[in-house]
């Protein structure tokens, strides 16, 4: 990782403090996955790391005090989020341009909760981002936490990523990202099927 991307992990990581703890592992995750991809497939990584960097710092600000929907969550951390983003892409002194189509970039990374998945078959940065997020969860720690909150069984859980409509909605944008998919579902598939031929 860069130093300007260091810098911006080093000032990001607070907000996941305060917000969702648990999002430190994925976002390191993330990190290291899309440098990957942006040798293989050619992608602006001054735009998707920083993207992979901030794009869940808007949690730190969703309100704990109250109520809200799992839409209303989606919208204010996003709308949060660009507002974060700003801040510390500024503070790093990031190029303008740049730094306002990333903080663009985080106000909508979620929409397809909202019922738009247009803008992620329109921007290739926000497709791979999308693919990224995804395929997080196909992984060890990502597939044990979101099983532990969704309160599902490891076999509801691959069904759950298989069935989900991320595949005919935002169906993945690169050979990279999807064989990334397969081969993590794959080693869940036989984690499951070696706990069940040994009883554990």
């Amino acid at each position: 990782m860069n130093e300007s991307y260091k810098k911006i992990w080093q000032l990001a990581k607070p907000y996941y403090y305060e917000g969702r703890p648990i999002d430190i592992d994925h976002i390191e995750w993330m990190i290291k996955e899309a440098e990957i991809i942006c040798t293989h497939e050619q992608i602006d990584g001054t735009l998707l790391i920083p993207l992979v960097i901030l794009h869940d710092v808007g949690y730190s600000r969703v309100p704990k005090d109250r109520q809200l929907t799992f839409t209303d969550i989606k919208i204010v951390h996003m709308e949060e989020g660009k507002r974060i983003a700003r801040e510390i892409l500024s503070s790093v002194e990031y190029e303008k341009e740049k730094a306002e189509k990333i903080s663009y970039y985080v106000s909508v990374h979620d929409n397809w909760a909202l019922g738009d998945d247009t803008i992620f078959k329109e921007d290739k940065v926000l497709a791979v981002f999308g693919d990224l997020d995804f395929t997080w969860i196909s992984t060890e720690r990502g597939f044990n936490d979101l099983a532990r909150e969704l309160r599902k069984t490891p076999e509801d859980m691959i069904i759950w990523l298989e069935t989900s409509d991320k595949l005919t909605k935002r169906p993945f944008s690169t050979m990279t990202t999807k064989e990334l998919f397969e081969m993590n579902l794959n080693s869940r598939r036989r984690s499951i099927k070696d706990k069940s031929l040994f009883g554990r």
